[in-house]
């Protein structure tokens, strides 16, 4: 994993908790039809970050970071 420093405001880090939530019902969910949850691990996390880091830039901006390099900061 890259070593990467954030600073998040309280509604930025209820955003992070929610997407653990989402994923832990999509496990359970999948758990519970004899499954196994599609996807991966972190992808809700990934989803979240990309929401927060590209806040009020357009698709296209050059200062826009792409939702792969951010899943690359949290490859294991």
């Amino acid at each position: 994993m890259t070593d990467k420093t954030f600073t998040f405001t309280v509604e930025q880090i209820k955003a992070i908790y929610r997407a653990g939530i989402r994923r832990g019902e999509e496990v359970q969910s999948a758990y519970d039809w004899g499954s196994t949850a599609s996807g991966w691990q972190y992808d809700e996390l990934v989803s979240a970050i990309d929401d927060i880091v590209n806040e009020n830039k357009p698709w296209g901006a050059d200062d826009r970071v792409d939702w792969n390099t951010i899943k690359d900061w949290f490859k294991d």
